[in-house]
């Protein structure tokens, strides 16, 4: 992970805004994306991403070590960007990157946006009424990050308090069942600009990020509570109902590249462990 970690910028909401390189990436303009989004419909999307020869992926490109842009070359790289890209060439296309602020990520499969979306989108019931999701291909937990000088020590602590989190995620719920309230943010580096700046108490993420963060940036004023949340996270891929063909064949390709160690040594590249499911039983 520290070899990677060193090309790793955590850009604030008005920092410098980095386009997608290279023939397989593009950002939501894309003519090509929107050319597929308008064939596309429930049921018969695996049938126009082998048409298509391409397959249309939501992702932020915000968010390290999942999908963020290189400092360096500005490439789109992160582990999510790299799962992608293996489903991709399993399938015989191109992966084509679609970047999409969080709020409005999963509701661009509503609209055709994309075919699927790889955005560390933990399962729940509530999404899994309205979309459907892959096998895990990974999973993790959630925990609390608070300035080193508050006064709060445990989750217990935080009701009442104030909450950076994007609306629409996991966390935030994971929050206000924790009593706090939502200080809304557009993703992980505003979050943690308000509570340096003190007009928020915390927020909940991921400990994959929390991990790459503190790595970056050993210096931070920030604390993490040593508590879990109450449940862990299995992440799968997400993408519209009545797809069982998709769906079946991208649960194939994650089951072999999990059991043959492809998706391990991507894991390992980037966060120096295996998060596979399973990995750590």
């Amino acid at each position: 992970m520290k070899k990677l970690l060193s090309k790793i910028l955590f850009v604030g909401a008005t920092g410098l805004a980095l386009a997608a390189c290279g023939a397989t990436t593009t950002d939501s303009s894309s003519d090509s994306a929107s050319t597929a989004s308008s064939t596309t419909t429930a049921g018969n999307v695996l049938k126009t991403i082998e048409e298509n020869k391409q397959l249309r992926i939501g992702v932020e490109g915000t968010y390290p070590p999942f999908s963020y842009h290189d400092t360096e070359t500005g490439d789109l790289v992160g582990f999510e960007v790299e799962i992608a890209e293996v489903i991709a060439e399993d399938l015989g296309v191109e992966a084509v990157f679609v970047e999409t602020k969080w709020d409005s990520l999963i509701a661009g499969l509503d609209v055709n946006k994309y075919d699927i979306v790889i955005n560390n989108v933990g399962v729940t019931e509530e999404r899994q009424a309205v979309y459907d999701f892959t096998d895990a291909y990974f999973e993790s937990y959630g925990q609390l990050a608070v300035s080193a000088d508050s006064d709060i020590q445990t989750l217990e602590d935080y009701s009442g308090r104030k909450s950076a989190q994007s609306t629409t995620s996991n966390y935030a719920q994971n929050a206000r069942d924790l009593g706090a309230e939502i200080v809304p943010v557009d993703g992980f580096n505003q979050a943690v600009e308000l509570i340096t700046s003190g007009r928020a108490d915390g927020t909940i993420n991921d400990y994959i990020t929390f991990l790459t963060y503190f790595e970056e940036y050993p210096d931070s004023t920030l604390k993490l509570i040593d508590e879990k949340l109450p449940t862990n996270d299995e992440v799968g891929i997400i993408l519209q109902k009545e797809n069982t063909d998709l769906q079946d064949k991208l649960n194939e390709i994650i089951a072999a590249r999990t059991e043959d160690g492809t998706f391990k040594a991507i894991f390992e590249k980037y966060l120096g462990e295996d998060i596979s499911v399973g990995a750590n039983d």
